[in-house]
């Protein structure tokens, strides 16, 4: 089934206030220099290429080294097929939440143009919004039909690599996403990055970006908190449109709706991956039932129910669990259980200082991740030290902002790879620190 649109991969902050053959290789010892690197190319059908390997396979591997690829065949008459020079899935080593070694999927694109640079293609790694927990969910599963075909011609028109991590458990077959785990996908954008560049150091630079939006925004700026795990690499910094942030937040606000007698229709699918997430971190602290109706808690505790995709879920509730009898929220669930409040905090970025510059871009019309939530994490990311610019879009929404923001990021990532310091928003201009790192 399609997903719905941008909109959709979007939604997650609920109104807060050419292929590769042979023997896989390591990076270097010190991480500086990363041999070629090519995986055994999988010659089953594309559901085949997502059985998970053995875990002994993954704990002899290195971060961001390559488990196996598949080509993605891409008409040349589509539009993607019309900017790359090679498209393939890849599954790689990563780690996840508590950082126990994972295998994740994603996909590499490489533009037809050859790079400007000695040093290869820039690369994006590009996150993005939220499309569902379940393994059919992973966008890497339908490149040739995504709704962001778009905005990835564009980039490898002007001469970017890109790679999309799926985020730990979308993609293989019998996982599952562990949903806003901020650790967990922050580290698979980075390794997918490093991925990247170990399918091929000649043509991949070394340098660079991490750019999302919503929950994928939240993943970019959790890859630039750990960008040091693309080792050998120069990161360049993260770019996050409308970036999801205070879940919390954004479950008393739900909460208190529900409370009023108003609906949460649209909404109600987000709220149970939410909590699917957090029993999926620890299942004896966060049972579904904390945060979740009796009802909903009942219907997430079936995999055929929680693996269905953000497409399909709302309309799964609809008809099989209804709002009017079954609910959405435990309206106690802050008071039952105040460790989610902890572990939602704690899935919030600004963390720690990112490695690189921060770039953030909302429309001022986003009833989804609001502009009030994104004021909040830019004064966040400011007390963490981090070089922030941003920019507001009026009259855009959720939706529009990845258009409307593209030529201010286009700039930017010029402006990066020519070395200009990037204008620093937290501090007076002029203060010793305006213009970043």
């Amino acid at each position: 089934m399609r997903r719905k649109p941008i909109a959709m991969l979007g939604l997650l902050a609920l109104a807060a206030g050419a292929a590769g053959c042979g023997v896989s290789g390591h990076t270097s010892a010190t991480g500086t220099e990363p041999r070629p690197q090519a995986a055994p190319q999988s010659d089953l059908g594309a559901n085949a290429f997502y059985d998970y390997p053995a875990q002994t396979l993954i704990d002899r591997a290195a971060p961001g080294e390559i488990l196996k690829t598949q080509k993605i065949p891409l008409p040349a008459s589509s539009l993607l097929g019309t900017a790359v020079s090679r498209a393939e899935r890849i599954m790689y080593r990563t780690a996840d939440e508590h950082g126990r070694p994972v295998a994740a999927t994603g996909f590499l694109l490489f533009p037809k143009t050859a790079p400007k640079d000695k040093d290869g293609w820039p690369l994006i790694s590009w996150a993005h919004g939220s499309t569902g927990a379940g393994p059919e969910c992973a966008p890497s599963r339908s490149v040739s039909t995504a709704d962001v075909a778009p905005l990835l011609a564009k980039w490898l028109r002007e001469g970017f690599a890109v790679v999309a991590a799926d985020y730990p458990g979308l993609g293989p077959n019998g996982k599952f996403h562990e949903f806003i785990h901020l650790r967990a996908e922050g580290r698979s954008v980075a390794h997918a990055a490093l991925a990247a560049r170990n399918a091929d150091p000649k043509a991949v630079s070394r340098k660079w970006f991490a750019v999302g939006i919503s929950q994928g925004g939240q993943a970019a700026l959790g890859a630039g908190e750990q960008a040091a795990e693309a080792k050998g690499m120069r990161f360049l910094g993260t770019a996050a449109f409308a970036p999801a942030a205070h879940h919390a937040a954004a479950l008393r606000n739900a909460a208190a709706k529900q409370s009023s007698g108003a609906s949460l229709e649209g909404l109600r699918g987000l709220l149970a991956y939410i909590a699917a997430g957090a029993h999926a971190y620890d299942p004896k602290k966060f049972p579904y039932q904390d945060l979740l109706s009796p009802g909903l808690a009942e219907a997430m505790a079936e995999p055929a129910v929680r693996n269905l995709c953000l497409n399909q879920i709302d309309a799964y509730f609809s008809l099989f669990a209804p709002e009017k009898t079954s609910g959405t929220l435990n309206p106690d669930w802050e008071k039952e259980n105040p460790e989610l409040t902890k572990f939602l905090d704690s899935m919030n970025p600004a963390q720690t200082t990112s490695s690189g510059p921060v770039l953030v871009l909302q429309g001022e019309n986003d009833a989804v991740v609001t502009p009030e939530s994104t004021r909040r994490l830019i004064t966040e990311l400011c007390a963490k030290e981090d070089v922030v610019d941003w920019k507001t879009f009026p009259g855009v929404d959720h939706v529009g902002v990845a258009v409307a923001g593209l030529q201010d990021l286009g700039t930017w990532m010029k402006g990066r790879l020519k070395d200009t310091p990037p204008t620093n928003r937290c501090r007076p201009a002029g203060s010793s620190r305006s213009q970043g790192k």
